[in-house]
């Protein structure tokens, strides 16, 4: 054997055969994910929603209108959708907004660009509302996702509520676009 970097291949090679591929040479092009890259990439990509690509806003200030959120995130793209939940008992926005956007190019400009932007003196966390898992099994959304025990529970709560929201919205908004599709049938 040569003195070349090689990896040993796992396969279906004939039976006490070794398959060994000549290592990739390092060049400075080359992007080689680290251990503590791995650990800050995203788990899932984002999943569009029925309609377009929704974004999920928390730390929204409990007196925040629904104009003060339109005028922030119409600057990253044409906002289709907007919904800020109010607490039935106190009239206060809930912590969070739910922003739908056409284009999946409008909703990450709106993350990147908005993440950590203060409406009111709170600072804004954003983020997609739905991600696909990572083994492309099942869509789930992103605020469910438990993994991060260090996380205040309240922000936990009021996330998952925002993402039952956002499937709640993204459910009837398909029913009135099909109800619009159908012919009335005078029933």
């Amino acid at each position: 054997m040569s003195d070349e970097p090689s990896i040993s291949i796992a396969g279906t090679a004939p039976k006490n055969a070794l398959v060994v591929e000549k290592a990739a040479p390092d060049t400075e092009d080359a992007a080689m994910e680290t251990t503590s890259e791995l650990a800050l990439a995203p788990v899932g990509s984002p999943q569009r929603s029925v309609e377009g690509w929704v974004i999920v806003a928390t730390g929204v200030h409990e007196e925040a209108r629904e104009e003060d959120l339109r005028d922030l995130f119409s600057d990253y793209g044409k906002v289709r959708n907007l919904h800020l939940n109010l607490d039935r008992q106190t009239g206060y926005v809930k912590g969070y907004a739910l922003i739908e956007y056409a284009l999946q190019s409008e909703a990450e400009q709106a993350i990147s660009k908005a993440s950590g932007k203060k409406l009111l003196g709170k600072p804004l966390t954003v983020d997609f509302a739905f991600i696909k898992d990572s083994r492309n099994t099942s869509r789930r959304s992103r605020v469910h996702d438990q993994r991060d025990s260090r996380r205040d529970p309240r922000v936990v709560a009021a996330a998952k509520e925002a993402a039952n929201e956002a499937v709640r919205l993204a459910r009837r908004h398909a029913e009135d676009r099909e109800r619009e599709r159908s012919p009335d049938r005078g029933f």
